[in-house]
């Protein structure tokens, strides 16, 4: 039956799976801000997707204690201007500007389960209608966090991230194939 969750699956919103932070920026002036202790996670390091661990920047000691620290395997997502919705997962600790809004999943979550949930087409879309119409995209932190997610029991969200990632895994190893042989063609050419 269409819209009918499974036994112990339940539709919650984002803030329910996690805390929401938004990201910060330190001021550019002050130099001792900046240096190479802390990735400065921003929309276009989320390149990355699901292993986001180099940023163009990056903050010292003194930067990050000002800044909103984000731990290993935070969901960062952007919620301002052109690339609204554009996701990464963090594997390296550190923090994000102001245009991303990370989540920080509490223990009874994987992360992974997470962000596939968020990179899908259903949840994009919720990002895309959920924005102000304005010129430039908007998604505050508090509409954000009343986005809905399902959520299933732990055990069964470690099943689905497997299958995900093991089909995934096929696509890498085709497209590596497929890459090759196009090589391969041209040399015979």
């Amino acid at each position: 039956q269409p819209g009918k969750l499974p036994e112990k699956w339940e539709s919650v919103k984002v803030s329910d799976v996690g805390s929401i932070e938004t990201g910060y920026t330190p001021s550019k002036k002050i130099s001792e801000y900046y240096s190479d202790s802390y990735p400065f996670y921003k929309p276009t390091d989320l390149e990355a997707g699901n292993n986001v661990k180099n940023s163009s920047d990056s903050l010292s000691e003194e930067g990050i204690k000002i800044a909103r620290y984000l731990p290993v395997d935070s969901i960062l997502v952007t919620c301002i201007g052109a690339t609204i919705g554009k996701t990464g997962i963090i594997r390296k600790a550190g923090t994000c500007n102001q245009q991303i809004n990370a989540i920080i999943p509490k223990p009874d979550f994987v992360p992974n389960f997470i962000y596939y949930q968020v990179i899908s087409p259903g949840f994009q879309d919720s990002i895309r209608r959920s924005a102000s119409s304005t010129t430039l995209p908007i998604l505050n932190k508090s509409k954000f966090m009343n986005l809905n997610l399902v959520i299933c029991p732990l055990n069964e969200q470690i099943e689905i991230v497997h299958a995900i990632e093991s089909r995934l895994s096929i696509c890498d190893r085709l497209e590596e194939t497929i890459h090759s042989c196009l090589n391969q063609t041209d040399f015979l050419k």
